[in-house]
Parts: C-alpha cells; sequence; structure tokens
C-alpha cells in the first residue's frame, strides 16, 4: 500500500525487484518443466496427465529454490518503511550478514503451494491445449 508521504512514484516502489523475480521463477519453471518431463519419459512414464502434473509439481519446486531469495529481498524492499535499505543489493547483503543464507527460503512451504498449484495447471493445460490444437498424423 502506498503511503500519502512517499507521493505519486510510491506507488512503483519495488517494481525493478518485481520484474526480476518474475523474469527468474518464470525462466526457472519453464526450463525446468520441459527438462523433467523429458527425463521423466525417458524413464519410461507415458506422455499423459500423470507425467504433466509431476513435471508441473517439479517446475514449481525448482522455481521456488531459484526465485525465493528474489521474493524475500523484493518484498522487504516493497515494505520498506523505515528507510533500512538503500535498493535491492543492500537489502540483500544486510539480510545475508544479519540473518544468514536461510533468510532467503522463509515462506517456503506457502511458496511452494502456490507455485506448484500454479505450474500443474498451467502446465496441464497448455499440455491439453497442445494436444487439442496438433493435428494427428496422417498415413
Amino acid at each position: 500500500m502506498c503511503r500519502v508521504d512517499e507521493g505519486f512514484l510510491g506507488l512503483w516502489k519495488g517494481l525493478g525487484p518485481n520484474i526480476a523475480r518474475n523474469a527468474i521463477i518464470n525462466a526457472a519453471e519453464l526450463a525446468s518443466y520441459d527438462q523433467i518431463k523429458q527425463s521423466l519419459l525417458g524413464m519410461g512414464m507415458k506422455d499423459n496427465v500423470g507425467t504433466h502434473l509431476a513435471a508441473g509439481l517439479g517446475a514449481g519446486f525448482f522455481a521456488v529454490c531459484i526465485g525465493s531469495p528474489v521474493d524475500v529481498v523484493k518484498s522487504r524492499v516493497m515494505g520498506d518503511r523505515d528507510g533500512k535499505f538503500k535498493g535491492v543489493i543492500d537489502c540483500f547483503v544486510k539480510t545475508a550478514r544479519n540473518e544468514g543464507p536461510l533468510a532467503f527460503y522463509k515462506g517456503f512451504i506457502p511458496n511452494f503451494g502456490r507455485l506448484g498449484s500454479w505450474n500443474v495447471a498451467m502446465f496441464l493445460t497448455l499440455e491439453q491445449a497442445k494436444k487439442l490444437l496438433t493435428p494427428a498424423p496422417s498415413h
């Protein structure tokens, strides 16, 4: 929420970290989904809903592992009402120094619940849409 004393530009506080967070998480989701799916197919699983579900959950897990540090920093920068942080790098350094590396994984379980379920829904939908839109091979 934007405070009155932050002015109009306060509406965009944390925009940079939010863009970085979304780019990192989206890249992790997309890259890991295909890799996990190919690995599962290589282990003999069929290209079906079960495989898509497992690959979607795996993609959500990797996205949270990779994205959590950026997510924590983004949230702290956006919520910094007291001016504790001079920016993203300062927040990262102070968090690591004062709380240790595990601080970057606070909220991991709820984040995985959210991103894991999102990835399952997104990739199941994608796979079903691909199946509907891909023409059957002609013989």
